[in-house]
C-alpha cells in the first residue's frame, strides 16, 4: 500500500499551545544591522523575488544549503516551499526578499520531526538574521506539533548546530551512508521564539 506524505498546518497546533497560533504567520519587523526588515509568512507570489534572491547567493550559500553542488533548485522546487505552511521571507522596506525559511515534514524521521532549511543573501549575512528567522522556525514547529527539527548541512554544520543549539537539545547523527545530519528536540520554551511573542516582549 501507498503511503500518502501528509502535510502539517496551522489547524495541527497542540491544545497547549492553540493561543500561539494566530501569531505563526503574522508579520513582526526586526532590527538588522542598521536597516528594519519584515519577516512574514511566504506566498505563491513571491516566487519571482526569491528566485531573484537565489540568482544573488553565492554557490557556497546555495551549497551549504540545499547540498546540490552549490546549484539553486528547480523553480517547481521554490514555488513548492513558498506553498509550505511553515515558510517564511524577510523583506526590505524596499520590497526586497533577502532570506527564506521552511519547516516541513520530515519523511525518514516520522510526522513529529520537521526538516528545516533556512538561506539568508549572503549581503545580509553575519546581522543575526539567520538567528532571528531560526528561532521563528522553532517556535512555529513546536506550536504546529512538531517535537523535534532536523537539519541537512552542507559544509556549514559547526555554524548550523550553533544556532540549533539555542532552540533545543541539539545533536549530531549520522545516517547509513555516514551523512551526518542534525537532530534538535525542542523544548516548551522554543514557543517563545516566536516574532510577534518577541516583538510584544521588546515593547
Amino acid at each position: 500500500m501507498t503511503k500518502h506524505k501528509t502535510t502539517r498546518g496551522l489547524d495541527d497546533a497542540a491544545p497547549r499551545h492553540a493561543e500561539l497560533t494566530s501569531l505563526v504567520r503574522r508579520r513582526w519587523t526586526v532590527r538588522v544591522g542598521s536597516a528594519n526588515v519584515l519577516i512574514r509568512g511566504a506566498r505563491p507570489r513571491d516566487l519571482a523575488a526569491v528566485a531573484d534572491m537565489h540568482g544573488r547567493c553565492s554557490p557556497q550559500s546555495l551549497l551549504n544549503r540545499y547540498r546540490k553542488g552549490g546549484r539553486r533548485p528547480a523553480v517547481v522546487a521554490l514555488e513548492g516551499q513558498l506553498r509550505e505552511p511553515l515558510s517564511f521571507v524577510v523583506v526590505t522596506y524596499g520590497g526586497t526578499i533577502v532570506a527564506t525559511a521552511v519547516a516541513k515534514e520530515d519523511a525518514q524521521h516520522g510526522r513529529d520531526a520537521a526538516e528545516v532549511g533556512l538561506l539568508v543573501e549572503d549581503a545580509w549575512q553575519g546581522w543575526g538574521l539567520g538567528r532571528e528567522l531560526l528561532s521563528h522556525l522553532a517556535g512555529a514547529a513546536l506550536v504546529c506539533g512538531y517535537h523535534q527539527l532536523i537539519a541537512y548541512p552542507g559544509t556549514s554544520m559547526r555554524a548550523v548546530q550553533a544556532l540549533l543549539i539555542d532552540v533545543g537539545h541539539t545533536r549530531a547523527v549520522a545516517d547509513a551512508e555516514e551523512q551526518v545530519h542534525l537532530h534538535t528536540y525542542l523544548t516548551e520554551s522554543a514557543a517563545l521564539g516566536l516574532g510577534p511573542v518577541r516583538e510584544r516582549l521588546a515593547s
